[in-house]
Formats: C-alpha cells, sequence, structure tokens
C-alpha cells in the first residue's frame, strides 16, 4: 500500500545536484519546492569536486530550509555497476544467497569493497530466475553519505538514477504499454533504458553532455568550461540539409559540430536496440522519451527522430505530481527534463515504485542493526523486570531456602572470584606488551618513512616540464602561519643543515633542539611535520608567461596528494591551499630574484611546502655518536 508521507530526494549528478522536496496531495504527490545548481568543473579540476558538492548540498539544505530531514539520495548511473544474472531455480536455495555468489564473478572488486542490492525481475517463461544486480564501491558511497549528513541531513536511502528514473516513468506514464526506449542524456554517461512489459534491460554509453563539450572544445580550440557555456547558450543540433545556410557562420559552425558528436550518441542507441532484441529477444521500440540535461539542446528531439526512424518526445518525470503554488513555473518549465532522478525517489519513498533499490552505506547500516536488537532488549529487560517481581513476592516466603541455597553457592564463588583475578592479572599484562609492541612497531615504521616518502614524490611527479634538486624535512613547521612572499628563503628549521653535512660527520648535521623552535613555549615534541621541495622549471628565456608552468605545479599538487586519497602521505585540502598559496608555494625568476638568489633566464625556481600527514619522529642520537 503506499504510504505518502514527505519525501526529501537528492540526486548528485555528475555536473549538477538536485534536490526537491515533496508533500501527500490526495492519493499522490505534489512538488512542493525544489532547487538544482549546476557544477561544471575542468576535467583537470576533478579532485576538487568533493568539496564543491559538499558545499552545493549545504547550500541546498539552507535554501530549501531541510536541516534534520531524512533524505532519500540518488547517485548517478555512471558510479554503479549494474549487472544481469541469471539464476538456476534451485529448491530451497536462498536467492540473495545466489546474487552474492554472482556478485562475486561479474563485480572487478573484491565484496568486502563494495556495497550491493539486487531485484528480481518479472518472470519471462524461461524456467530460470534473473535478477539485476547494482553495486558500487564502499567508499565512493561512504564519501556521499558523509557529505550528506555533515550539510545536516541524515540518509534515508540511496537509489541509482537508472532505477529511480524507471519508476518515475511508470507511474508518469501507466498507460505506455508499447515498447519504448527512455534516454536519458546526462554530463559524462547517456543510459539507454528500455521499458516494455515483463522486460526491464538498460546500459549506460559516454556519448552525452561533455563528449558533446569536449567536441566543442577541440574544434574551436577553447577550454571546456567555455565550450560548456558556448554550448548552453547558442547550441543547437544541426538537421543538415542546408539547415545552417542562413545562420552565422559561429553559430553555424557550433551547430555543425553538435551534429557530428550527437550521429555519435545515435549510433550507440542503435548499436543497444540492436543488442537488446538479439540477446535479451526484446521487441524493437516504438517510441523514445529523452530527458536529461542533454535533452534540452535545440532541435535534439528532432535529430534524433529522424536518425532512430522512431516517434521521439520529451518525458515529464512529474506528469503524475501536482506542482505546490510556491515553485517557480518558469524555471520548472526549463529544469522539468532533470528532475527525473528525485520523482523516482519519491515514488520508491511512497511504496509504488516497480524497483527497490537500496545501497546501504556503512555507518547507516550500523544504525539500523542497533534499531533490530532494540526491541530485543526491550523485551529482555521487560522479562527481567516481570522476574524481578516475582521474586520479590516470593522473597518473604523463602527466606531462608535462598540463604541456604546462597551458602552452597558461595565455594563456587569464590573459585569464580579467584579464576577471575587471573585473568585480570594477564590482562594486565597483555596491555603492557601490546603497549611496547606499538612502541616498536612505530619505530619500525620510521624506518621507512623518508623512502616511503621519496618513492610516492618520484612516482608521483614524473614530468619533462621540472625537476626537483631540494628535499629537505623541516622540524615543527606550521604551515597556516608561515608566508613564502617575503623570503626567498624558507623560514624553518630544517633537520639537515646542508652547511654542517659538508663539512662535518653524518649525526652532527642533523638538528635535535633548535633554538629556532621553542618546543616547550609550544607544547609539542620535535618532529618532522612538512617537507620543503625546491627544484626548477623551464621557461623560454625573457618569457614572462610564466602561469602555464605554475598551473601544471598546481594541479600535479592538488590531483596526486590530496590528503582525502587513502595513501597520500601528505596533508593536503585542496580549498585551503587556493585561498593561502603564498603558504604553500613560491616561485621566483631571474627578474624577481635581483640578486638575492641566482636564477637563470630560462627557468624559474619554485618551492613547495608538502605538509606530512603523519608527523615522523626525529632520531634520538646518544652523546659522541
Amino acid at each position: 500500500m503506499a504510504d505518502y508521507k514527505t519525501t526529501v530526494a537528492l540526486e548528485i549528478g555528475a555536473q549538477s545536484v538536485t534536490m526537491g522536496v515533496f508533500t501527500p496531495s490526495g492519493k499522490g504527490y505534489a512538488l512542493s519546492r525544489y532547487a538544482r545548481k549546476e557544477i561544471v568543473l575542468d576535467p583537470v579540476e576533478e579532485g576538487m569536486r568533493m568539496d564543491y558538492v559538499s558545499s552545493t548540498i549545504a547550500e541546498l539544505v539552507t535554501e530549501l530550509k531541510v536541516k534534520g530531514s531524512e533524505v532519500r539520495n540518488v547517485v548517478s548511473g555512471q558510479q554503479v555497476f549494474m549487472r544481469f544474472i541469471k539464476l538456476m531455480a534451485l529448491e530451497g536455495s536462498d536467492i540473495a544467497e545466489q546474487v552474492g555468489y554472482e556478485a562475486q564473478q561479474h563485480i572487478p572488486f573484491p565484496l568486502d569493497e563494495i556495497q550491493w542490492d539486487y531485484q528480481e525481475l518479472p518472470d519471462r517463461g524461461t524456467g530460470d530466475t534473473e535478477v539485476l544486480l547494482v553495486a558500487i564501491k564502499k567508499d565512493v558511497l561512504d564519501g556521499l553519505n558523509t557529505q550528506v549528513e555533515e550539510s545536516g541531513l541524515k540518509t534515508r536511502s540511496v537509489d541509482c538514477s537508472i532505477t529511480s528514473l524507471y519508476n518515475a516513468f511508470r507511474v508518469s506514464y501507466p498507460e505506455e504499454e508499447q515498447p519504448v526506449v527512455i534516454l536519458d542524456i546526462g554530463a559524462k554517461t547517456t543510459d539507454i533504458i528500455f521499458a516494455e512489459a515483463g522486460r526491464f534491460f538498460t546500459r549506460s554509453v559516454t556519448a552525452a553532455g561533455a563528449f558533446i563539450t569536449n567536441s566543442i572544445s577541440r574544434e574551436f580550440g577553447i577550454g571546456f568550461r567555455e565550450a560548456e557555456k558556448l554550448k548552453v547558450e547558442s547550441g543547437m543540433v544541426s538537421l543538415g540539409n542546408g539547415f545552417t545556410d542562413n545562420l552565422p557562420e559561429e553559430e553555424a559552425a557550433l551547430a555543425t559540430t553538435i551534429r557530428n558528436a550527437m550521429n555519435r550518441l545515435s549510433s550507440e542507441v542503435q548499436r543497444t536496440i540492436n543488442h537488446y532484441r538479439a540477446q535479451y529477444k526484446g521487441s524493437a521500440p516504438v517510441k523514445a522519451y529523452i530527458c536529461g540535461g542533454g535533452a534540452r539542446l535545440p532541435y535534439a528531439v528532432e535529430f534524433l527522430q529522424s536518425t532512430l526512424n522512431i516517434e521521439v518526445e520529451f518525458m515529464n518525470p512529474l506528469a503524475a505530481f501536482s506542482i505546490g503554488s510556491k515553485v517557480d513555473e518558469e524555471a520548472l518549465g526549463m529544469d522539468t527534463l532533470c528532475l527525473g532522478p528525485i520523482a523516482g525517489a519519491a515514488v520508491t519513498g511512497a511504496g509504488v515504485g516497480e524497483f527497490s533499490i537500496d545501497l546501504v552505506p556503512t555507518s547507516v547500516g550500523k544504525e539500523r542493526a542497533e534499531l533490530q536488537m532494540l526491541p530485543k532488549v526491550i523485551a529482555g529487560g521487560v522479562v527481567a523486570v516481570v522476574g524481578a517481581a516475582a521474586m520479590a513476592l516470593m522473597a518473604d516466603n523463602a527466606a531462608s531456602e535462598a540463604e541456604s541455597m546462597v551458602s552452597k553457592a558461595r565455594p563456587a564463588l569464590e573459585q569464580i572470584e579467584s579464576v577471575n583475578s587471573g585473568i585480570q592479572s594477564a590482562h594486565s599484562r597483555y596491555k603492557r606488551a601490546a603497549a611496547e609492541l606499538s612502541t616498536l612497531m612505530a619505530h619500525y615504521d620510521m624506518r621507512t618513512a623518508y623512502a616511503d616518502v621519496l618513492k610516492q614524490l618520484s612516482e608521483r611527479s614524473a614530468s619533462v616540464k621540472f625537476w626537483f634538486t631540494e628535499f629537505a624535512p623541516l622540524i615543527n613547521y606550521d604551515v597556516a602561519k608561515t608566508s613564502l612572499a617575503d623570503s626567498p628563503e624558507v623560514k624553518g628549521t630544517r633537520l639537515i643543515e646542508p652547511s654542517k653535512s659538508r663539512s662535518a660527520g653524518n649525526n652532527s648535521s642533523i638538528n635535535q633542539a633548535p633554538e629556532a623552535v621553542d618546543v616547550r613555549a609550544r607544547n609539542k615534541a620535535p618532529k618532522v611535520t612538512a617537507i620543503c621541495v625546491s627544484g626548477y622549471t623551464t621557461k623560454k628565456p625573457g618569457d614572462d608567461r610564466s602561469q602555464t608552468q605554475r598551473q601544471v605545479i598546481y594541479d600535479l599538487v592538488a590531483k596526486n596528494f590530496d590528503e582525502r586519497s587513502a595513501d597520500s602521505l601528505f596533508s593536503y585540502q585542496n580549498a585551503d591551499i587556493m585561498k593561502n598559496l603564498n603558504h604553500y608555494y613560491q616561485f621566483i625568476d631571474s627578474k624577481a630574484a635581483r640578486g638575492k638568489v641566482s636564477v637563470p633566464d630560462y627557468v624559474e625556481k619554485f618551492t613547495i611546502i608538502m605538509p606530512l600527514k603523519t608527523p615522523i619522529a626525529i632520531p634520538e642520537l646518544g652523546e659522541g655518536k
């Protein structure tokens, strides 16, 4: 039975974040309010996506006033693995166990690294059970959940955009009985979904919005952001046969470029239709419904209709929904094609969707398990209370019998206490041994600390555009309080003094407790907290346009050393870096040096401060060693 309650739905797409609030209206739903924001990132900025998404979700929460609400999340199809699996009909077998076994064969990751769910598909009379397996990597899912919860929301469920959109279609077009295909033209993928009585099939292709934008970028020699803006503001699909004859030259070239890219999409759709008919015995679709951001290109319907040779129309995922009075109808007219996934989340929340996929984040799964145990705990408490009351009623009549039983039990109790004392003693010895082992392991790990740092730095920084000349560990260096803009030399105490290391033995060059570091005042033991890396990047003599080479270094650090990467040894927050570049980077060319340092005209000297995620202890040296 449908259970229409207020639903907050959130979709995090490849280039947009959409949130909507759906409230009960009669026997269905009303879109009470919604908001949608674009996130257009150049491919080289992908490392900063999480920061952009987090701040955008927080903005939507504030704008729609939903802080503290439970939310049904929808992840884009490109983030999940979808497989169609046939199961043999085995008597007494558990479908979930069979699917779990098959998942090991079909998903290219260990099962403990993924979260999966499945949906049993309608019986097609073959004797086998067919299921749709949907899986996502746990780190991706948990990262999404963290972004949601940090914005003041609580995850209720997680669906994928493909099954969610299909639920919205079935509710919005209940009378559609013919075989049709739905084309959700998103930013990075186009999801091709077949809807036919008793059948379901889907496939995703990369011919989508970003593919068109990249084509424009290459053709016009402009950046990704500029190409995206040009596509949105002036783009259209050329229909050929003299369509562009009366257009200005630039608009005609743009329309032709978009048409060439759309030809790739049309070919992929036709190829998928042939595969569906041959491998899954499906029927050829008689109509196509298109939606998603890419469907908003002018003449997209007419182009696809001519190339696919079937009727094509826009899909309205809100056809079965009423619209609240606070919704901006003009904005909704532009956004309707993109609201299918959140509309499907509302359908799922009401319990009337054909698909019910729930990819459970780790923390949410733990909470659910605890809630399932709660009734048992309560029942146990009730039994204990009732038992205690019964014993109290019997106490007056059985006092002497109880004393006798206690007397008999006392020797056993003393024996138990003796055993318990031995256990506690052994536990204390175990804790001391564990502490000693932890200390030894920490020392062991320190043996390879600098080797690991050097290895990661060399593996992730290989480039013909620049080279390193200095690797200097810094003691108790505070990046936030130290700017590189005031001096050509880094203001920090190095672990190894180069002048000492050239004139004396190895040990005499190591700084143990430098005067520049007031350890007692700062209440910190001396440790290496950052690495100073210096080097040179090439440029043409006399050329002041060095920003391109600097950007290469910025992008390398942002992409390869972000602290949110589990294996990164460095503590970088890209948002903080971009706000305080002078604290992390220093660039000096021959003109800027002005005699302070020697810099040839054909290179630019650079210095990078790289904070360590885990500080490295300074080795303790004995006297005379």
